[in-house]
């Protein structure tokens, strides 16, 4: 009998070993797969800027994008036909690299300020000064003002009571030069364009 008894523990020995190993196996499987799923996720990570996934107050917009490796920026007017006589918000948006910044739009001297040109079509006038975004300091130094992560600028354009309706081209032109706390790169400047649509004036019995 004692025989019998040790044959029985050793078949259940046996037993609960190979129970317990099947999902030790289904688990190294799974750790190994594990990789291929999140090397595919990060969409962001290549493609700075993007929007699609993540709508924002971009949506509903004309916009042109001009992509880099550190800064991105982005021109955007509303996509909804404007009247003659009436007002829209024109804005430049950075998207700034971590541990990359951009200088003010004030700072001294002027070839290394963030520069913002417009260059509007004929009965077009910008309303006031750029309403500019807060500032931090530089990681470098002397601690100079600058922006960083994301700095939004904006300005109100009013369209004329005389322009006839049609396409029209808003341009503006971007000066920037990044830095990180040891190097600057070398300046950029580029021109991003959008159209803003002119619908016909109402009459006055409208």
């Amino acid at each position: 009998m004692s025989h019998n008894l040790s044959f029985r523990c050793l078949v259940c020995s046996v037993g609960l070993f190979a129970g317990c190993a099947e999902p030790s196996s289904e688990k190294q499987v799974a750790e190994q797969q594990a990789p291929e799923t999140n090397a595919a996720a990060p969409d962001h990570q290549r493609a700075p800027g993007h929007t699609s996934e993540h709508p924002d107050s971009e949506q509903a917009k004309h916009t042109e994008r001009s992509e880099g490796e550190q800064v991105s920026v982005i021109l955007s007017v509303p996509e909804q036909p404007v009247q003659p006589g009436m007002q829209f918000p024109l804005t430049v948006k950075f998207k700034i690299a971590p541990l990359w910044e951009i200088r003010t739009i004030d700072a001294q001297p002027e070839k290394l300020a963030t520069q913002l040109e417009l260059k509007l079509p004929d009965g077009f006038q910008a309303q006031g000064d750029w309403q500019v975004p807060p500032t931090g300091r530089s990681m470098s130094f002397d601690s100079h003002p600058v922006y960083s992560g994301e700095a939004v600028f904006q300005r109100t354009i009013e369209v004329g009571k005389e322009v006839p309706a049609g396409p029209r081209s808003v341009t503006c032109q971007i000066h920037y030069q990044a830095c990180d706390e040891q190097r600057c790169l070398s300046p950029v400047q580029k021109d991003l364009k959008v159209t803003v649509q002119v619908k016909p004036a109402q009459s006055a019995g409208n």
